[in-house]
């Protein structure tokens, strides 16, 4: 090739590269501009592909297609609701929402603002940046998301990325929510479902909310009618729940149903210890549970574990974190027009859960009631079988002492005991591994008839930390009786390392033991000095443990 042509081929290949070096020289900042433009255009394009992606067949639309303006100002529930219906219509698919704050108002009518159908997903770009706020002053409704009516089938719905805020400072609780017998009409939930299977509610955001509970799926729409299965509640924030002036019933989340998991999610009250309407984080009615992995703070109660159903099998509760409560798992064993004669809580775990309690800052609102950190609850009807509460830390703030009650005899780490139901027997209790500090009273309190068991290697620390009038018998780091047989008592390690001990006694029995009990190797330290029986077996049970 001559000379002449190699240079011509050379300028021909380098000349494109000079030009766009050009070009970029003269227009950088506009340059610059645009590419940001198109780093968030292909931002919410790729939201809308991995939507999209999620089924070949599924079809997705975004709210801003069909009007909405996500400007936290312009009402756009109709835009929001003709976007789901599209969806609806075209056989389910996704709904997309952009960045935006995207305001709702309650339809008088349905008592709720947005209805949700089966096989459609709500998907945002963040919980941070996508959020569906309710409009000030809406008054008592049902629901922020609900089905056309309770008795809808939403299967197949599900929700990812979303903010849902109730607006609660312009949204108040009104005092009829104290009532008991609550219309549906005033629950003011933030998403219902009464039916339906395959839920999935994932890194979703909750906030500002104030009613019965924030996430209901109640699967009880006629008497104890299994009708929400298969359900998943991971990774979401329920943060600034409750507050005010009045306190009601809650449950941030309560299901009622089959085969549900509750998983690595965050609670957090309005103001901390002693928030109003800040009752429940999770309550659960029902058959094949798992709660792990979840972290709650600032609640009376971090969950009830209700067997108020046709069954509550196989639950499993571990891992939890529940800080600055007054109590933090509740047992509920109650016998219901589903089940009259069945063990209510059957196949239970309670398993590595960390319990902290801070007692004061409850006191203004919970007064002379016991404080415990594992608890059966004391009118419970039924009989439980196969309840292992197993290696969880339970603590109690050090200033729990400061305000003290005659009630705190029953304040204890872990309390089973009947109050109204004294004779129903239960079955297969293990109690083992677990580490409690500075209960008020004893550290773990019996007192309900048990068939086969054991209570072993637990480690009680400075127990009885109330100063309230009552009998030093409740300071004992173990009380056992009711009419118990078939139980290991063996193992505990019973320390009381104060210069002052508030521990006044190691293991107490206050029943005879029948059959096959084993009580051994339990060790009790006492740094002070003063002298008790690891273990003391007494008649006198109606002076020193009446209840």
């Amino acid at each position: 090739m001559k000379p002449g042509k190699d240079n011509l081929l050379i300028i021909r290949k380098i000349l494109p590269v000079l030009c766009v070096i050009l070009f970029i020289v003269l227009f950088q900042k506009d340059l610059t501009t645009f590419a940001v433009q198109q780093f968030t255009t292909i931002q919410n394009r790729a939201v809308i592909q991995v939507a999209q992606q999620q089924s070949d067949s599924e079809f997705s639309v975004s709210v801003k297609d069909f009007g909405a303006v996500g400007d936290g100002k312009v009402n756009d529930t109709n835009a929001i609701q003709k976007a789901i219906d599209a969806v609806d219509t075209a056989g389910g698919g996704v709904v997309i929402f952009p960045d935006g704050i995207y305001q709702v108002s309650i339809d008088s009518n349905k008592s709720h603002a947005i209805t949700i159908r089966a096989k459609v997903t709500l998907q945002g770009t963040s919980n941070k940046k996508s959020f569906i706020k309710l409009a000030a002053n809406q008054g008592n409704y049902s629901s922020i998301l609900a089905g056309e009516r309770p008795s809808s089938d939403i299967s197949d719905f599900a929700m990812y990325d979303l903010a849902i805020d109730g607006n609660a400072s312009t949204n108040p609780v009104q005092p009829e929510v104290e009532s008991e017998d609550i219309p549906i009409t005033k629950m003011r939930h933030s998403l219902a479902i009464y039916i339906g299977s395959r839920i999935d509610i994932e890194r979703c955001r909750f906030t500002n909310q104030n009613g019965r509970n924030v996430i209901t799926l109640n699967g009880n729409t006629e008497p104890f009618r299994v009708s929400i299965s298969d359900v998943s509640i991971k990774n979401n924030i329920f943060e600034l729940i409750g507050g005010g002036n009045v306190d009601y019933d809650h449950s941030t989340i309560y299901t009622h149903g089959k085969q549900i998991e509750i998983v690595n999610n965050n609670f957090s009250s309005r103001s901390g210890a002693g928030t109003k309407g800040a009752r429940t984080a999770i309550e659960t009615h029902g058959d094949e549970h798992t709660i792990k992995n979840n972290q709650i703070t600032g609640f009376t109660a971090g969950m009830n574990i209700t067997g108020y159903a046709n069954s509550s099998n196989n639950q499993v509760i571990t891992d939890n974190s529940i800080q600055n409560a007054y109590t933090g798992i509740i047992v509920w064993s109650y016998f219901s027009d589903g089940n009259t004669n069945l063990p209510a809580i059957s196949n239970c775990t309670i398993e590595n859960n960390q319990i902290n309690l801070n007692v004061n800052g409850w006191r203004d609102l919970w007064g002379d009631i016991p404080s415990t950190g594992i608890t059966l609850e004391p009118n419970s009807d039924a009989p439980i079988e196969n309840l292992n509460i197993l290696n969880n830390e339970i603590s109690y703030a050090t200033n729990s002492s400061e305000i003290s009650r005659e009630t705190d005899k029953l304040s204890s780490g872990i309390r089973l005991w009947r109050n109204q139901s004294p004779n129903v027997k239960s079955e297969n209790i293990r109690i083992v591994g677990n580490r409690i500090t500075n209960s008020l009273a004893s550290g773990i309190y019996i007192s309900m008839p048990i068939d086969g068991g054991e209570i072993s290697e637990n480690l009680i620390i400075n127990p009885g930390q109330s100063n309230g009038n009552f009998s030093d018998g409740y300071r004992a780091a173990i009380i056992v009786g009711g009419n118990i047989e078939d139980i290991d008592l063996k193992n505990n390690s019973l320390v009381d390392n104060q210069s002052a001990n508030t521990l006044k006694g190691g293991i107490v029995l206050y029943d005879k033991c029948g059959g096959d009990c084993n009580i051994s190797g339990n060790t009790l330290q006492v740094n002070s000095g003063a002298e008790f029986k690891p273990f003391r077996s007494t008649s006198d049970s109606e002076s020193q443990f009446s209840d």
